[in-house]
């Protein structure tokens, strides 16, 4: 995966770089390096408030010996705090505190409803499986399976991370962090007693389920209460952790590591790794391990934090996540990232590569948690784990909304933006263009064909103003004559050292002022001006829009992912070159400009097939089927369009021009 840049920057700067090109032909930009955190943000993601020490460093990371024995548990603590330093003296437990055999037998307790099946641990009462089964809202309800399914392989879709549960101890969520090491192994290694006595749980729709895991050790009280709902992807979990009869203070709850969709075989622009995401002062923050994270330790790893009133955070992919809604908004939230890699299957990054014949066969991925923090008197803290699907999430964040007394504002797990200046214009735009997706996609029953459909309809409302910028351009080719004789006079009459402001100078220049007057060419760009935001934004729906995740359509087993044959990168660049040779443009008066046209006409679309060729293929059908009726709008205009084509003067004097004796040179 490149780690120079993120996806809507990509997008922006290829569409960009085009619109420089058929505008200008003269202005590159190359991309733009991924901000790193500032160093202030990074020092303060290696401190904690009051004194607490940092979970990057804690036992909810550390790969060492988990130990299932007294001695292994009390030497992983004592290296663990000989990493990590003074623990936090707010924790109440000394540091030679002992850490106790296990009283309580493990089990797994199993809840199944028909959106998810979720596996509890009574060691640590964490989740150790979270397989979804279901996306549900008012506008869908169909089945969700893994990455690379098919209607004969239908893979579970399981969130939870193989490499999260390989460390010691397991890198998952609802760990509980106080910074105090030995305290931490205790809670989070220990056997909690269950108060269901069967092993699985079946919940049928509307049905509600609460169960409850404690834990007490000497004057340690900790008690994790879940309330599960049969047709709800919220799940409610209150915590409760004393010492001395007091709650712990600076506890935070790890969501991760990594939740989201593990069988992706490799992770790109469009099919991202998982990545902490959170809604701070006001603000969505998205921090993935490969550009966010730096300074990574010998270990493999990072950790960084966000200060400010957090209203939610968590972890998730393209299209899953789980993200805890405390009940009262903390003022930091801390993450962790550890890099490792993964052999994968061959698979060609670039279209360099591809050419070349050179696939890559592993990748770095990254293990992401985020910590919140919680209060530890029972309040309850919400769980969303669920689809990052628009129509869902905006149903539940009515619901949690009310529930919390603010506005939270779920829907924005989704990625509409990395960048806040844009997030307002592309929320804006994209949001229609997933409804009118959905509605077509109901009438016809197949998204690829949906995309069709809107394209074409989209592209009718633009034909009055190609036909018009066909019409300036042509006036602009018609005068191109002209223009090129008045230019050659201003050329005489500069070697012979005529000035500006001499009366034959300005005469040419009024002349000049006349032709471009009636045949302005940059009022023809207005057609491609008006397509810029919609493919930002179309962009934004087709990458955020769950319906066009594993939707076949012809060849393409999945409109969220690249043509696996790329016929459609390349469909597309021809397309493009068709269109620019038929598509009249501002006249070329010169070899220069004539020269550049003709290399344009080649390089951009050579351009565009480089940033394009990992691109989803519904955003590729909707530029190549654009460009097609682009072409036939284009010769229809060619044949109907009754502007001659030859030399055209234009007659209109502007308002206020004095006339000026001509005089010979």
């Amino acid at each position: 995966m490149d780690s120079n840049g993120q996806p809507q920057l990509r997008l922006l700067l290829a569409v960009t770089l085009a619109m420089i090109v058929l505008l200008g032909w003269s202005y590159f930009f190359t991309p733009r390096q991924p901000q790193n955190q500032s160093a202030n943000q990074q020092s303060n993601a290696n401190q904690t408030s009051g004194n607490t020490s940092t979970p990057g460093t804690s036992i909810a990371d550390n790969s060492g010996s988990g130990g299932n024995s007294v001695s292994n548990q009390n030497t992983g603590a004592a290296q663990q705090a000989n990493n990590q330093g003074q623990a936090n003296p707010q924790a109440g437990s000394p540091q030679n505190q002992t850490v106790l055999a296990d009283i309580n037998p493990q089990r797994s307790l199993t809840i199944k409803s028909p959106l998810y099946e979720v596996k509890l641990d009574s060691r640590g009462a964490l989740a150790t499986s979270w397989i979804l089964l279901r996306n549900k809202s008012e506008k869908a309800d169909y089945p969700i399976y893994a990455d690379g399914s098919d209607q004969s392989n239908q893979k579970p879709l399981q969130l939870i991370s193989q490499k999260a549960l390989e460390q010691s101890p397991p890198a998952v969520p609802f760990r509980i962090i106080t910074g105090n090491n030995e305290l931490d192994t205790q809670i989070n290694t220990k056997n909690y007693k269950i108060s269901e006595t069967a092993d699985e749980i079946i919940l049928s729709p509307g049905e509600k389920k609460q169960v409850t895991f404690e834990y007490s050790f000497q004057d340690t009280l900790v008690r994790k209460t879940f309330t599960f709902s049969g047709d709800s992807y919220v799940a409610d979990l209150a915590i409760t952790a004393t010492q001395n009869g007091q709650p712990l203070s600076n506890a935070m709850l790890a969501i991760g590591a990594s939740i989201g969709d593990h069988a992706i075989n490799h992770h790109s622009f469009y099919h991202i790794e998982s990545e902490a995401i959170a809604s701070v002062a006001g603000d969505i923050k998205r921090h993935q391990g490969n550009y966010s994270f730096t300074n990574y330790d010998s270990e493999g790893r990072s950790k960084l934090a966000d200060e400010g009133s957090v209203n939610w955070a968590g972890v998730g992919d393209a299209y899953f996540a789980m993200v805890a809604i405390p009940a009262n908004q903390p003022q930091r939230v801390d993450y962790t990232a550890q890099k490792y890699d993964v052999n994968t299957e061959p698979f060609y990054d670039s279209i360099f590569n591809w050419i070349i014949r050179s696939p890559k066969t592993s990748e770095t991925r990254h293990l992401v948690t985020a910590f919140i923090p919680i209060t530890t008197d029972g309040s309850v803290t919400r769980i969303y784990t669920g689809t990052k699907d628009y129509f869902t999430l905006s149903d539940y964040d009515k619901y949690i909304s009310a529930e919390a007394g603010r506005n939270v504002d779920l829907v924005h797990i989704i990625n509409f933006s990395n960048y806040r200046i844009l997030r307002p214009i592309t929320t804006t735009l994209s949001i229609p263009i997933l409804y009118a997706l959905h509605y077509i996609n109901q009438l016809v029953n197949n998204y690829g064909l949906a995309i069709i459909v809107f394209t074409f309809l989209f592209y009718s409302l633009l034909f009055p103003l190609r036909l018009s910028q066909s019409r300036s351009f042509k006036k602009a080719a018609g005068n191109a004559p002209k223009m090129k004789e008045i230019q050659d006079k201003i050329k005489e009459l500069q070697k012979k050292g005529v000035p500006l402001d001499d009366p034959r100078m300005r005469s040419l220049q009024m002349e000049q002022l006349r032709l471009t007057k009636d045949a302005l060419p940059i009022g023809g760009c207005l057609p491609m001006l008006l397509q810029f935001p919609l493919l930002i934004a179309f962009y934004t729906a087709i990458t955020i829009s769950l319906d066009a995740r594993q939707a076949s359509f012809l060849w393409l087993p999945d409109l969220s992912a690249a043509d696996p044959w790329h016929i459609l990168e390349f469909a597309f660049a021809i397309s493009m070159i068709l269109t620019m040779k038929f598509t009249p443009t501002a006249p070329a008066v010169s070899p220069e400009q004539q020269a550049q046209q003709k290399m344009m006409t080649y390089i951009m679309p050579v351009m565009m097939l480089w940033f394009m060729w990992t691109a989803p293929a519904g955003l590729l059908i909707y530029w190549l089927f654009g460009n097609i009726v682009s072409l036939g709008q284009q010769l229809l205009i060619n044949k109907i369009n009754l502007q001659p084509a030859g030399n055209i003067t234009s007659t209109t004097v502007p308002e206020g021009a004095k006339p000026v004796a001509a005089r010979k040179v």
